[in-house]
């Protein structure tokens, strides 16, 4: 192309024809730097989504025809980029995009944001061919404000669960030859770690206040090793009572599952449903009362009946407010259960009860299956071998697809794991269309911490972020492992429920920042742990929300907020656990505001960086399961990504753009309009909502431009 280029502007007539294919092929190649910490990975993350983003709208290929003209088409590219970046990009993020293979030109965009040393940098590249040579119609729609409007987040969460035998603990077992026996038929009350066995001290969960309830259900396990136990050996029975409504169960009532493996114990399983008008916001309760089991503790290989899991799983809905033209969506996982040993396998259907038998024996070591693409994700158990810390596993995996179209700005993305049975132990990976990401794993391994705890026992999570390692354009994959640790050969019944994937994204340029803690499993030397999480607020923040992943034994939750100047500010502390706060609204309506400045009736965002602090109690050890068999132990607290600070600006930081190609500058103008107002109605606006005042166009001539133009885009920060 020579310097003649030009551009021809027009409102056209929308012509209501079909699009020409865009022709332009795109190679996206990633650099793949070792993983750097929970930062470096959010930089990579904002830098491949930014060059999407730019590729899908036509801002790259407009800029490489705006390039190559005159001195005032140049100045009009480097503007769009920098628009375009400025919304793209996490506030206080320093970039450079390099154009190169313009007529043997290099053109760069940069704002050092005052940065002259950096921390932490990376760098992605995009090749693109050329545009062919006609006319680029483009089409934008300028809206200066997106309306809040409320969205509803459908939850099935686990609210409360033991993953350990009950005799473990102080004082359901009697110590013979420093043997421990069980004692339910004696201490018949869980719920109690005092030593009245007649007396009951609830167990606490809760749903959050402002939860729209649809129900729960429970599971308890039953396991009985009194004497041939292996011959039609039954169930306990047991009452479980949630908020003072009785559950009975009879020993018939549960359901056989299979015999424990070498001593060949029963095992059993039964689940209850809890109506949702027997449920509260807030804190819930419940105890189990034992009523029919056996015991025997004067002949040491007799141990009577023991409770090996128990969980309480629910489901409801809330409202979060979001700016209009943003798309949620829920990615379902297959649910699995079993138990895997050295020489058979058994899958369980929780919906039914059903039993497969599976004789072909299946084990992976851990160096094949971390980060690998490997076939055990099928939900069928297997073992896992030479596990660091633990040596043996019995595990079920599965992985669902999370799929975002391309061209969108990812804003928030979590996985949901709901495991039950004998679990100890999880990892969660992600596959970005390129590679599998570690995103949690209960043990520390590498270079990443994830527990206090050499072993990560107990270290489940609920709620993981996955955001900053799903992509647009591609089919992302979640896998989900949980295993029981058996160093011992004590294998486990294991399982996953109602999993899980939600992402939000937009082809808007809507701008919304996401600051996650990183997820850590505690010591249980004391009760509690708060860590300390950095947030950025830049002008125009109008929601500032706080979601919740903390680990399932928390007892309490603490939210307090400050600056370089305040003394801590206590926005939130209640033994209810919120799905998200807006911590905004109440930052701004409770005593002096930190972070926001109040505005009739709402607030905005005041620009700066602020300290949140997370305090998160953790129970007794007996009531989850974790931890050591004295009864005044505590759990270990624990706190996952799930918990994070959005940060979400509405107003439009650029302009939406769509592109089409077309041999004259009139029709490309009215395909790239089409394309744009059907681009607006998916991402959530009605034909009635759109202003076609607001919709301009462009067509700029393309020419003989080379076939491979590489851009690249580095960011860095402090």
């Amino acid at each position: 192309m020579d310097d003649r280029g030009f551009i021809f502007t027009t409102d056209a007539i929308l012509a209501l024809v079909i699009f020409f294919v865009f022709a332009a092929s795109i190679l996206t190649y990633y650099t793949l730097p070792s993983y750097m910490g929970a930062e470096h990975q959010h930089l990579e993350t904002s830098a491949a989504d930014a060059l999407d983003v730019m590729a899908q709208d036509g801002t790259l290929y407009a800029a490489t025809s705006q390039f190559a003209g005159d001195a005032a088409s140049r100045a009009k590219a480097e503007n769009e980029i920098r628009e375009s970046l400025n919304s793209l990009l996490p506030e206080g993020t320093a970039y450079n995009l390099t154009i190169k293979g313009i007529n043997g030109t290099t053109f760069s965009v940069q704002d050092d944001k005052g940065i002259s040393v950096s921390t932490n940098r990376v760098t992605r590249v995009l090749v693109i061919s050329a545009p062919k040579q006609g006319w680029l119609g483009r089409a934008w729609y300028k809206l200066e404000e997106v309306k809040f409007e409320n969205e509803t987040r459908n939850s099935t969460t686990t609210l409360w669960n033991f993953h350990n035998w009950l005799t473990n603990f102080s004082p359901w077992h009697y110590v013979v030859n420093n043997n421990k026996r069980g004692r339910l038929a004696t201490y018949y009350f869980w719920g109690s770690a005092d030593n009245n066995p007649a007396t009951s001290i609830p167990i606490g969960f809760s749903f959050p206040q402002d939860a729209n309830i649809g129900g729960a259900y429970f599971l308890i396990g039953s396991n009985n090793k009194y004497s041939n136990s292996t011959i039609n050996a039954p169930a306990y029975g047991a009452d479980v009572t949630v908020n003072g409504n009785v559950y009975q169960i009879n020993s018939t009532n549960f359901n056989f599952i299979y015999n424990r493996p070498v001593v060949g114990y029963p095992m059993y399983n039964f689940r209850g449903t809890l109506p949702s008008n027997q449920l509260n916001q807030g804190v819930n309760n419940f105890f189990v009362r034992f009523t029919s089991p056996v015991s025997n503790y004067t002949n040491n290989t007799q141990q009577g009946h023991d409770m090996p899991w128990f969980s309480i799983i629910g489901n409801y809905s809330n409202t979060i407010p979001v700016p209009q033209g943003i798309i949620t969506r829920t990615f379902n996982a297959p649910d699995a259960a079993g138990l895997a040993t050295d020489t058979y396998a058994k899958a369980y259907n929780l919906d039914t009860g059903a039993i497969t038998d599976y004789n072909d024996v299946r084990s992976i070591t851990w160096v094949n299956m971390l980060n690998m693409n490997h076939s055990y994700s099928d939900g069928i158990p297997f073992v896992m071998t030479s596990v660091p810390e633990i040596t043996k596993g019995c595990a079920v995996s599965t992985t669902h697809d999370v799929i975002v179209p391309p061209g969108s700005r990812i804003f928030d993305a979590y996985t949901v794991i709901n495991a039950y049975g004998g679990v100890d132990s999880a990892l969660v990976e992600v596959w970005d269309g390129t590679k599998w990401n570690t995103v949690f794993n209960s043990f520390n391994y590498g270079t990443n911490n994830y527990s206090a705890r050499s072993d990560g026992y107990g270290n489940t999570p609920g709620t993981i972020y996955i955001g900053d390692h799903i992509r647009s354009g591609t089919t992302n994959k979640v896998r989900v492992t949980v295993w029981d640790n058996v160093p011992g050969n004590d294998y486990d019944l294991v399982g996953l429920v109602n999993c899980y994937s939600t992402v939000s994204y937009s082809a808007l340029p809507i701008k919304w920042e996401t600051f996650a803690f990183p997820s850590y499993q505690y010591s249980s030397s004391v009760n509690y742990a708060q860590p300390v999480r950095s947030f950025n607020v830049g002008d125009g923040a109008e929601k500032i929300l706080l979601f919740f992943g903390t680990g399932l034994d928390t007892r309490n939750v603490r939210v307090e907020v400050k600056n370089t100047t305040s003394d801590w500010k206590t926005l939130y502390d209640s033994k209810t656990v919120p799905f998200v706060l807006d911590i905004g609204k109440i930052d701004s309506t409770n005593g002096t505001p930190i972070f926001t400045t109040p505005a009739g009736g709402n607030y905005t965002g005041k620009p700066g960086i602020y300290d949140i602090r997370i305090r998160v109690d953790s129970s007794l050890a007996w009531e989850s399961g974790d931890g050591a068999s004295n009864p005044t132990t505590f759990a270990n607290p624990e706190i996952y990504s799930g918990t994070r600070v959005g940060v979400i600006y509405p107003k439009f930081l650029a302009n939406m753009w769509a592109s089409e190609f077309s041999n004259d500058p009139v029709t490309a103008q009215n395909l790239a309009k089409q394309a744009l107002i059907e681009d607006l109605i998916n991402s959530g606006f009605s034909s009635s909502n759109l202003d076609p005042s607001l919709i301009k166009t462009e067509a700029l001539y393309t020419g003989d431009l080379p076939n491979a133009i590489s851009v690249r885009l580095d960011l860095w920060r402090n």
